[in-house]
């Protein structure tokens, strides 16, 4: 609307009916579009592509382990249950380090934060490099691969840091499209890391996807430091005295949808840990199946193309008219239809299908919940609700793992229903998502 009232319209005369339409003070004014500064466009989008080049490098070296390290773990003598043990305490350092790292962003800066967590993963990498390559006994090696997942998994908390650099930037209605940019870079992640490291594994050895994820992450911190400019000056940090809990926080929030949406996150990212670390020992053990780290690679490859398709673009697009709720129900019902189908998916065809479902669903719940949490924190506040997202999507995936081992070693003798009760309990979680989100949808 203008901001001047519009000029009145003159009665047409009977000699003239249309000599209204000749003056051009008749018509009300149509306000100019607001001049977009050409500098401030170009920021953004540095901004953007630097946050996702981040994100994208921090995760290619975390799908570079997802083939080798519980076949690594088992060579050095542990059992399946302290195999996917050591995938989950990644995530047990993320749950408790996400909202702390987050609540120091409010009051410090994104930067900061994301660079020292970076090199943090950079020393994290190299201990796991030295862990693997048979130069210390197995015993040794083992405790040396636990200490270096705990470190990694600290610095793999900034995620949320990164989350919230983008959320400072982003309106609220367009937050969809960003958080659909982070999970394109999960997806990229996803497909381009496994196959690298069932690639560097097959051929450089043991050490090899660890150094090689050491020097990714060397050169992201190094491009961050020089190139990423802060988006949360002194004038505008917060200083919430909220504890950095998933628990405080929810309490804080209460009244708003977020407490629910951390339920939903928890039980959805439960439920889909469950399943991955399954789903590396399922396509090596299971007798249809029997793959090599190359081909587990090739697998999780696919799944990350589908993510980037969808994550990358399609979100974008489907995702308006604050229908993210209904987006996120979606990729629920998706994945709960493929999990429970997974353990009977032994021909080549039925699959990859079910791969797709998997990789459709998941699509679409992750960035649709994370846009619905980013509403309910101020600019302040931002780090301490993303971090809270964050760290109960963490605790999923450590008590997914944590249920995975026990749960394969149900019938872990018998090759032709290797997984079934691991991939049974990830649907049966995942419908249970469903609840929350819907009490989230009504508040």
């Amino acid at each position: 609307m203008s901001d001047f009232p519009p000029s009145p319209v003159p009665e047409p005369s009977p000699a003239s009916p249309l000599s209204s339409l000749a003056d051009p003070t008749s018509a009300p004014r149509v306000p100019e579009p607001v001049p977009v500064d050409p500098a401030v466009m170009a920021l953004k989008r540095r901004q953007h592509g630097l946050i996702f080049l981040t994100v994208l490098i921090d995760l290619i070296g975390f799908g570079i382990l997802i083939p080798v390290i519980q076949p690594i773990a088992e060579a050095l003598g542990a059992p399946v249950w302290i195999a996917t043990l050591l995938m989950g305490v990644y995530s047990l350092m993320q749950f408790i380090f996400s909202p702390i790292l987050g609540r120091i962003s409010d009051r410090v800066g994104r930067v900061p934060v994301l660079v020292i967590s970076l090199w943090t993963s950079v020393a994290g990498y190299l201990i796991m490099s030295l862990a693997v390559s048979g130069k210390v006994p197995a015993l040794t090696g083992l405790i040396l691969l636990f200490s270096a997942r705990i470190i990694t998994g600290i610095g793999g908390a900034s995620i949320s840091t990164a989350q919230s650099y983008l959320s400072d930037i982003t309106a609220p209605e367009k937050r969809a499209g960003v958080m659909g940019m982070i999970g394109a870079a999960f997806g990229l992640g996803f497909m381009i890391g496994p196959v690298l490291g069932g690639i560097l594994s097959h051929f450089g050895g043991r050490a090899a996807p660890f150094l090689f994820a050491a020097g990714l992450s060397t050169i992201n911190v190094l491009l961050m430091a020089r190139r990423l400019p802060e988006t949360l000056p002194p004038e505008k940090r917060g200083t919430s005295a909220t504890s950095p809990s998933v628990f405080a926080v929810a309490q804080a929030q209460r009244g708003t949808p977020l407490p629910a949406l951390l339920v939903a996150n928890f039980l959805t990212i439960c439920a889909f840990s469950t399943m991955t670390a399954a789903f590396v020992l399922f396509l090596k053990n299971h007798q249809a199946f029997h793959f090599n780290n190359m081909q587990v690679g090739a697998c999780f490859g696919f799944i990350g193309i589908v993510g980037v398709i969808i994550q990358g673009g399609l979100i974008r697009k489907i995702a308006k008219n604050n229908n993210e709720s209904r987006l996120a129900l979606t990729g629920l019902g998706l994945m709960v239809a493929a999990m429970l189908w997974l353990p009977f998916t032994a021909p080549w065809l039925l699959l990859i299908l079910n791969m797709w479902l998997v990789a459709a669903g998941n699509s679409l719940t992750s960035p649709c919940l994370n846009t619905l949490a980013s509403r309910c924190g101020t600019l302040q506040t931002q780090g301490l609700t993303m971090g809270a997202m964050a760290g109960a999507g963490s605790l999923g995936r450590f008590f997914g793992a944590l249920f995975a081992g026990p749960l394969l070693m149900l019938n872990h003798h018998d090759p032709a229903h290797y997984g079934r009760y691991a991939f049974i309990t990830a649907a049966v979680l995942m419908a249970c998502a469903i609840i929350p989100l819907r009490a989230a949808d009504r508040r």
